[in-house]
């Protein structure tokens, strides 16, 4: 096995009749493969192990212990609604745990993501994400770019996107691309890994519609609506058309809150479809445009109010991704080919991320590819095709295989050799990555899973200075490791990583942030004079997306910050960020 390959190569599934019969056939080609079950014991305690990012490392598993039967208390009244309004989508979900001999009490933990999303909306509501406070934890994100016409290279509609879910080594180990053809409805396709039946995440059908569902955050959430499996279930089985898509999400509503990018081959356009608890909205192209964008902040104008943003990083970072994928279309001056958008769910180019010197490199940050990209697609549905990472996490980096639209055919398990396509990714300035940084990206991502599994910092530590070591000059990696050394107590490391960072960084926000640290650790460590000097070049920067964090700087002069208080440091490692808390 390659390094850099999913363990386990992809699945290519063929499922037809009813709802329930569909969800057997799916269990009974995974009990005789296996590969499915990490994924198993991964859910039911994956809302409560991202919570707890939010809190000092000794406190995760007491927070874990804490809000984990909360959380599945919530689940099981969104599992109740399911049973009530789609009890075909159960059955057909029950069907498969059954034939693969997992538990029946997994079903409701696959709706895990609508319970997050509606607790942070929660949070968010009672005023629990102050703006001093910072990370919050590490929220799921993504990103998707639908182009047609002169966007296109060829005219053709094209759909990209990343799935990015801390679910590294488990969803990005097992790819699976499934077809089905039902009883009633369109026959459609759904992008997977082994043990997650969910069509209506990263979805396509034969109409040529494709969806791909985003994380939003907003005041309003509900209980007794559906779920984003089940709506995204219904919209890629009946729409046949954009508005389909968009009657079918008014039909069905929403218990929780999400960016729906549905594109139509037929029509050569797109809109993102957005809820809440209470609303739907339909965001189309602009006007004369020939593409349409889609990562994690709301677009409507209407539902930015009650938005929640649980933390000034995550905005930065979903917005620069947004930026991102619309320059990148205005570069193409000749259109986007399918293997431009590979590239382009693995670019490391940041609208925002300035660099001091020549000499920076840049393999993390607010670009379109993150650690916890774990799927990455691009679909063709002018060509019945879809493009399939089955790389490691990052997936954006590829490689690719090509799937052919396949309803017809035998039922279970489909041959499948398509060839792999050449390595993709392309850096900060972009060039395509060598090997090397490929090597190094990966091993973001496996320290990124350690702290996620909760190994001490004494252990993760060590991981982020060999990717220093790797990438000296990478100021996101820089900053990593400055949290850690401040876990561990070693203030005099985390000065010297912060300073190194600081001749790295030029964007403003990330330079601000950097500024802030240093100056609060140079405080702790008695060099009063050079952290005075610090925080008047942070005082002195303008513009909207420095002010919480000279806010910040402000407070420190009328109380500084303690060194115990910096041991207790709450990184988030996918964001690059981290809270100081009271």
């Amino acid at each position: 096995m390659k390094p850099d390959l999913a363990p386990n190569p992809l699945l290519v599934l063929r499922l037809r009749g009813s709802q329930a019969e569909m969800g057997a056939q799916h269990g009974a080609v995974l009990r005789r493969l296996g590969g499915y079950e990490r994924l198993s014991a991964f859910y039911p305690t994956m809302a409560a192990r991202m919570l707890a990012l939010a809190v000092p490392h000794a406190a995760r598993r007491p927070m874990e212990l804490l809000v984990g039967p909360l959380l599945s208390a919530k689940a099981q009244v969104l599992h109740a609604y399911r049973r009530r309004r789609f009890p075909e989508y159960l059955a057909r979900n029950e069907a498969m745990l059954a034939a693969a001999d997992v538990p029946r009490g997994v079903a409701a933990s696959m709706l895990t993501m609508d319970v997050l999303q509606n607790t942070v909306g929660l949070l968010g509501r009672a005023g629990a994400f102050p703006a001093h406070v910072g990370a919050f934890a590490a929220i799921p994100a993504c990103s998707s770019l639908a182009a047609w016409g002169p966007s296109s290279s060829d005219g053709a509609l094209r759909h990209a996107r990343n799935f990015d879910f801390p679910g590294a080594t488990i969803w990005d180990h097992s790819p699976v691309v499934a077809f089905c053809d039902p009883d009633e409805g369109l026959r459609y396709g759904f992008v997977t890994t082994r043990g997650a039946d969910l069509p209506g995440v990263t979805g396509f059908n034969e109409a040529g519609i494709t969806i791909t569902a985003h994380t939003r955050f907003h005041r309003d959430v509900a209980w007794q609506a559906a779920s984003i499996a089940d709506l995204g279930h219904e919209i890629v089985r009946r729409a046949r058309t954009l508005d389909d898509a968009v009657a079918v999400a008014r039909e069905v509503g929403s218990a929780s809150t999400w960016g729906l990018l549905v594109s139509s081959a037929e029509e050569r356009s797109a809109v993102v479809i957005e809820t809440t608890g209470r609303a739907v909205e339909a965001t189309p192209p602009s006007a004369g445009a020939s593409h349409l964008a889609c990562t994690n902040r709301y677009l409507s104008s209407s539902l930015r109010e009650g938005e929640v943003t649980s933390s000034p990083a995550f905005a930065v970072d979903s917005d620069a991704r947004y930026r991102r994928l619309q320059e990148r279309v205005r570069e193409a001056t000749e259109g986007l080919s399918a293997d431009d958008l590979e590239n382009l769910l693995g670019d490391f180019r940041s609208p925002g991320s300035d660099d001091l010197h020549d000499g920076v490199e840049r393999l993390s940050g607010d670009c379109v590819v993150s650690a916890m990209s774990v799927q990455s697609v691009v679909t063709e549905a002018d060509a019945r095709c879809i493009r399939v990472s089955v790389g490691r996490a990052p997936t954006g980096i590829g490689p690719y295989v090509t799937v052919p639209w396949s309803w017809d055919g035998a039922v279970g398990e489909v041959p499948f050799d398509g060839a792999l396509g050449s390595p993709t990714g392309r850096t900060h300035r972009g060039h395509p990555l060598s090997s090397g940084e490929r090597e190094t990206i990966r091993a973001y991502t496996e320290a990124t899973h350690a702290h996620l599994e909760g190994a001490s910092p004494r252990v993760v530590r060590p991981l982020l200075e060999d990717l220093v070591r790797r990438a000296p000059r990478e100021p996101g990696f820089r900053t990593l490791a400055a949290h850690f050394a401040l876990m561990t107590d070693d203030l005099a490391a985390a000065s010297d990583h912060l300073r190194v960072a600081l001749t790295l960084e030029a964007g403003a926000f990330r330079r601000a942030k950097l500024l802030l640290l240093r100056a609060r650790v140079l405080g702790a460590l008695g060099e009063a004079r050079e952290a005075d000097a610090l925080r008047a070049e942070l005082m002195a920067m303008g513009g909207a997306e420095t002010k919480v964090t000279r806010d910040e700087a402000a407070q420190d002069e009328r109380r500084p910050v303690s060194r115990a208080r910096l041991r207790r440091i709450v990184p988030d490692v996918f964001l690059i960020d981290a809270a100081l808390l009271p």
